[in-house]
């Protein structure tokens, strides 16, 4: 790359190594990744993943619940 400057280059927020160790890829480095994203950590998105675990746990037992009637029932 070349002496390119700007919010978008700022190798240091990004985590990227310096120009001469690295190759470009387009892409942050996985130490860029490590910082917490309010939406990710917050209660709504808990409470979203929680509702549909129990969602599809429900589903899942009634499929086999409604099989083994069927089973019974022939």
């Amino acid at each position: 790359m070349m002496n390119k400057k700007g919010r978008k280059y700022n190798r240091e927020k990004w985590g990227w190594k310096d120009e001469e160790h690295c190759h470009y890829s387009g892409l942050p480095s996985p130490s860029s990744y490590k910082e917490k994203h309010p939406y990710y950590e917050s209660d709504r998105k808990v409470k979203t993943e929680q509702f549909s675990l129990n969602v599809v746990g429900i589903c899942i037992i009634s499929i086999v619940v409604l099989w083994v009637c069927m089973f019974f029932l022939k």
